[in-house]
């Protein structure tokens, strides 16, 4: 293992990048922190997590896409390490601006990796990858030998930059991984994916602020895992002499449905369901109150029936062990927000 002194961290006001930053803190490095031209970095994640102030955490303004910029701050900064997580983070926009999404995702990566091989060869590059790279799998779980089919255009900028990493690493040798990222969700998570989503309207509904929400596909399974557990992974993998690539997972899959029934439970609330497809409902019991409905809106044009990961190369080379099941998620991420939403009132 390779201790890291120096980290660059892009994306740094995001989950993971926030996560990963704290994670590095924690443990002695001097953090850089990028954020977009035009922003001074600061975020509420940062502010929750005690960094907002922290003299040991430098923000800089990097924009991937520009490759002068990118080799001018790697060449200065001479990083240790080089965890990746800014870009485009949703699936749904890539489906309104695709070219947008492979720029943000594919063209930027390269552009870094580019970066690291002609001014930093010795800095670790990894990226944060997605299980999105998967597209809608005949195998499951699905393991890094997995056939990668992306077919959102969100998956497929992560396949370009995930391909990179193992292009970059074979053709010139770098220290490059790339992790393969399932659903990692936590209270720091933005409101437009749907875990926060629920939290947040969860929170709300007990306190009596709101009475519903609107969801879209119910039956989508997915493999959701607390993201503290999977940026610590990331920083272990960094700290490797050689890159690899990793799958981080739970290896247990739940429907969107699972999650919204948990995430009620965690507020007191049990959810019954009734219906079938747009128009299935989630009702309180003891009451005729609807709590959950679908809204076609919220339907993507691709969406993969079952994302579910194997990890056991992380487990035994990384010693990731995810910490938090589907209920302990889902009751994290309701108290963060009911706590917030008490403390705005």
């Amino acid at each position: 293992m390779n201790p890291i002194r120096r980290a660059l961290v892009t994306g740094v006001s995001g989950q993971d990048g926030a996560l990963l930053a704290a994670r590095l803190l924690e443990q002695g490095a001097e953090v850089i922190g990028t954020h977009r031209p035009g922003h001074d970095g600061e975020s509420w994640r940062l502010r929750e997590l005690g960094l907002a102030d922290d003299a040991r955490l430098r923000r800089v303004a990097l924009d991937p896409a520009d490759a002068a910029a990118c080799a001018t701050l790697l060449a200065e900064l001479q990083p240790d390490a080089l965890l990746h997580c800014a870009g485009q983070s949703r699936v749904a926009d890539s489906f309104r601006d695709p070219q947008a999404s492979i720029a943000a995702n594919g063209l930027a990566t390269l552009n870094l990796l580019e970066a690291v091989r002609l001014h930093a060869p010795r800095t670790h590059f990894v990226l944060a990858a997605s299980a999105e790279i998967f597209g809608a799998p005949a195998q499951a779980p699905q393991d890094e030998q997995t056939p990668l089919a992306a077919a959102s255009p969100y998956g497929v900028s992560k396949l370009l930059a995930h391909a990179a990493i193992g292009g970059w690493r074979a053709s010139f040798a770098l220290r490059a991984s790339s992790a393969i990222l399932f659903n990692h969700e936590s209270e720091w998570r933005d409101e437009a994916f749907v875990t926060r989503k629920l939290s947040r309207a969860v929170a709300r509904i007990a306190l009596g602020r709101a009475d519903e929400v609107a969801l879209g596909n119910l039956d989508a399974r997915r493999d959701f895992g607390y993201a503290p557990d999977y940026v610590a992974a990331m920083v272990a993998m960094a700290e490797r002499e050689l890159g690899a690539d990793y799958v981080l997972a739970t290896g247990h899959a739940a429907s969107i449905r699972d999650f919204a029934t948990a995430a009620f439970a965690a507020a007191g609330l049990t959810l019954d369901w009734f219906g079938d497809g747009l128009d299935e409902v989630g009702v309180e019991r003891g009451s005729e109150r609807v709590r959950v409905r679908v809204d076609p809106a919220f339907f993507r044009p691709v969406d993969a029936p079952l994302l579910v990961g194997d990890a056991a190369k992380a487990r035994r080379d990384l010693g990731f062990a995810p910490s938090l099941d589907l209920a302990g998620l889902a009751r994290r991420m309701v108290e963060a927000d009911l706590a917030r939403e008490r403390e705005a009132s």
